[in-house]
C-alpha cells in the first residue's frame, strides 16, 4: 500500500534528481463486494447487532434500489426533508437529482452504481464508533452523509460504509458564558449543534431570540458539510463565515477515538475542520456555534422581469452592482443576477433605506426605464429575525440546481474596485451569453478581517468581494480572467467537474490540509470526491467529452473518467528534505 507521501517522494526526486522518469502510483487498496476479504453476512449481522437499539444496518445495495427508493428523475428533487427526516431511501438518497457525475450516482441516463455497500444509520456516538472500527478492521472506506446536499457527490461512495446522521438526536442547548478548553470565556452565547441537525431545527430553538449564520436552505445540515466547507451565508458579510462562528468541535477520528477540537485542544484539527471539507478528518458529532444579539430583518427583491431581455437595461444595472455594491454597508448581503436582487440588511427599516435602499430606487427610476407598475408593487418586506426568514427562503429556492453546470469563483475586492471596467465588463459577457448563474454571493465586510490563517477556507475568501457562479461556458471566461493564481473556488458552491479542484478550493492551505489529514487518517479510510487526500478517478470540464447547457436547462451527454495520475493528486508542490535517497528509494519499491 503506498502513501501519498510515499507519492510526494517519488515526484521530489523525479523532479530534483532526475533519477526516475516516471511516478505512476497507484491509488491504495481498499476491500470491495467482489473481494475476499469482504465481511459475510454473519459479520455484518454482527455489526447490526453491535450498535445502539434505534439504530439502523440497511443493506447491501443495487443499483436499481436508487430509483426503488428514491423516486427520482431527471427534472424533480426529493424532498430534503424526506431524505432526511422521513426514511425514505434509507440513507442512499441525495438532494439533487441531477447530480450525475460518477462519483455521485452514476453518469446521466446509465445505471446509479455509485450507491454504498451498507448504511449505518447512527442514533448515538457509540454507533459511529463502531462502524468507524469494523471499517478499519475489514479494510472498508468510509462516507458521510447527513442531508445529501453534496454537488459533487462527496456523501457517497461505491463499496463504502456509509454513516447517516441524518438521524442523529438533536441538541440546541443554549449555553451563556460558554468556556473552551483555553479555560476563556466565549464573548457570545453559544448553541449546542449535534451530528446531521439542521438549520431548521436551530431556527425553531432561538426563534427570535437570537441571530445566527446558516445556509438559505433551513433543510441543510448545520455541522456537516456546510459548516466545514465554510459556511457563505447572505449575513456573512456582517457575522463572517460559518467557520467564523464555530466555537469547539466533538469529533470521531478515523482510528475511532473521540476528541474535542477548538483552539487549544488539536488546534491542527480544529483549523482543518474549518473550511477542509466534511467527511475527510473524521465525523463532527457535536459543535458549540455562536449566537449574536437579535436583530430584524429587511428583505429587498427586485427583479427587471420583462425588462431582463432588454441588453441595455442589464447593463446598465449590472454597472451600478459592479461600481456600488462591493462598499455597501456591511448589514447588507445577499445575491444578485442578470435580473435582480435579493438582499438582506441586519437592521431596521430607515437603515436599510439610508445605507441603500433609497440610492438604489433612484437610480432604478432614473435609469433603467422600468413601467410605473413595476413601482406600484411593494418589493420590502420586514421580518422580526431571521429565523422568520428561512422558511420563506427554502419555498422560493429553485427546485432544479444543475450540479454539473455550477461552478463557482471568488472576485477579489482589488479586482472588482480597482479595475471596475473589467470588472463590469466580465459581468455583462456572462449575462450577455446567458452563462451566468442565478445566485452570485456579495461577500467582502467583516469576512474580509478574519486573518487568512486563521480557518483553512482558501485565502482568498478573504480578499474577496463577490462569489459567481456560471455554467462551463461562463466558467471559462471566469477562469481566463480570475485563474489559479489569482483567486479561487468555494468549497461549498463547487459542483463535480471543478478543473484543478484542490487548489481550486484551498489554494495554498491545501498543503498544511493535507500534512494534518496524514497524521489523523493515514490510512486515508475517509477518501470522498473532491476532498482533502482524495485517491481514485478524476473528470472535469476539459475529460468530460460533453458540452453543457447554460444554468437554467438540463444538461446532456455523459463524463468521461480518467484516472489520477501523482502529477494531480499533488497540484500544489511540497516542502521536503531529503535526508537519505536509498529510504526514498524503499518507499518506490
Amino acid at each position: 500500500m503506498i502513501s501519498t507521501s510515499q507519492i510526494r517522494t517519488c515526484l521530489l526526486l523525479s523532479s530534483v534528481l532526475g533519477i526516475l522518469q516516471n511516478c505512476q502510483v497507484s491509488a491504495r487498496k481498499y476491500n470491495n463486494q467482489s473481494d475476499p476479504d469482504w465481511p459475510k453476512t454473519g459479520e455484518w449481522l454482527k455489526l447490526s447487532r453491535d450498535l445502539s437499539l434505534l439504530a439502523e444496518l440497511y443493506g447491501p445495495f443495487e443499483s436499481s434500489d436508487y430509483e426503488d427508493l428514491c423516486y427520482i428523475d431527471n427534472e424533480h428533487m426529493t424532498s430534503p426533508f424526506d431524505i432526511a427526516k422521513d426514511m425514505r431511501g434509507e440513507g442512499i438518497c441525495m438532494q439533487y437529482s441531477d447530480c450525475t457525475n460518477s462519483f455521485c450516482l452514476g453518469e446521466l441516463g446509465a445505471k446509479r452504481d455509485n450507491l454504498p455497500a451498507y448504511v449505518l444509520m447512527a442514533k448515538e456516538e457509540k454507533d459511529i464508533v463502531t462502524g468507524v472500527q469494523f471499517a478499519n478492521k475489514y479494510n472498508i472506506k468510509v462516507s458521510v452523509k447527513s442531508t445529501g446536499h453534496s454537488l459533487s457527490g462527496a456523501s457517497t461512495a461505491k463499496d463504502t460504509l456509509l454513516i447517516w446522521l441524518a438521524q442523529y438526536p438533536e441538541d440546541n442547548t443554549i449555553q451563556l458564558d460558554y468556556q473552551d478548553s483555553c479555560g476563556d470565556t466565549e464573548s457570545h452565547n453559544v448553541i449546542g449543534v449535534a451530528a446531521g441537525q439542521n438549520f431548521k431545527s436551530i431556527a425553531e430553538a432561538v426563534g427570535d431570540d437570537y441571530h445566527f449564520v446558516s445556509a438559505s436552505e433551513w433543510t441543510v445540515s448545520a455541522s456537516g458539510g456546510f459548516i466545514q466547507g465554510g459556511g457563505v451565508s447572505f449575513t456573512s458579510r456582517h457575522y463572517g463565515l460559518g467557520v467564523d462562528n464555530v466555537v469547539d468541535f466533538r469529533v470521531v477520528l478515523p482510528s475511532s477515538a473521540v476528541v474535542i477540537a477548538d483552539r487549544c485542544t488539536n488546534s491542527d484539527l480544529f483549523w482543518a475542520l474549518r473550511g477542509g471539507g466534511g467527511g475527510s478528518f473524521g465525523i463532527v458529532t457535536h459543535m458549540n456555534y455562536k449566537l449574536h444579539a437579535p436583530t430584524p430583518i429587511v428583505r429587498f427583491s427586485f427583479n427587471l422581469e420583462e425588462s431582463s431581455s432588454n441588453d441595455t437595461t442589464v447593463s446598465t444595472f449590472l454597472k451600478y452592482v459592479a461600481e456600488n455594491l462591493p462598499n455597501i454597508d456591511s448589514r447588507w448581503g445577499g445575491r444578485f443576477s442578470w435580473f435582480g436582487l435579493d438582499m438582506y440588511f441586519a437592521g431596521f427599516p430607515r437603515g436599510a433605506q439610508v445605507t441603500f435602499l433609497d440610492d438604489f430606487i433612484e437610480f432604478a427610476m432614473t435609469n433603467l426605464n422600468l413601467p410605473l407598475s413595476f413601482w406600484e408593487k411593494n418589493h420590502t418586506r420586514s421580518y422580526d429575525s431571521w429565523s422568520r426568514v428561512l422558511p420563506e427562503l427554502e419555498e422560493t429556492t429553485g427546485q432544479a440546481y444543475v450540479a454539473e453546470t455550477s461552478f463557482s469563483r471568488l472576485v477579489p475586492h482589488d479586482f472588482a474596485t480597482e479595475q471596475t471596467v473589467e470588472h463590469y465588463q466580465l459581468l455583462e459577457s456572462l449575462a450577455k451569453s446567458n452563462t451566468l448563474g442565478y445566485t452570485n454571493v456579495l461577500l467582502g465586510q467583516n469576512i474580509n478581517k478574519i486573518p487568512e490563517s486563521e480557518t483553512s477556507v482558501h485565502p482568498a475568501f478573504r480578499e474577496s468581494a463577490f462569489l459567481l457562479t456560471a455554467n462551463q461556458i461562463g466558467y471559462e471566461k471566469l477562469l481566463e480572467k480570475l485563474p489559479n493564481n489569482v483567486t479561487g473556488a468555494s468549497k461549498n458552491h463547487v459542483g463535480s467537474l471543478e478543473p484543478n479542484w484542490r487548489e481550486s478550493i484551498w489554494g495554498e492551505h491545501y498543503e498544511r490540509l493535507l500534512e494534518i489529514k496524514e497524521l489523523y487518517d493515514p490510512r486515508n479510510i475517509f477518501s470522498c470526491y473532491q476532498c482533502v487526500g482524495y485517491e481514485g478517478e478524476e473528470t472535469d470540464i476539459y475529460t468530460k467529452g460533453k458540452k453543457l447547457n447554460p444554468p437554467n436547462q438540463a444538461p446532456t451527454g455523459g463524463t468521461i473518467d480518467q484516472p489520477t495520475s501523482a502529477a494531480q493528486v499533488l497540484s500544489t508542490g511540497s516542502k521536503l528534505i531529503i535526508i537519505m535517497i536509498g529510504f526514498s528509494m524503499y518507499l518506490m519499491s
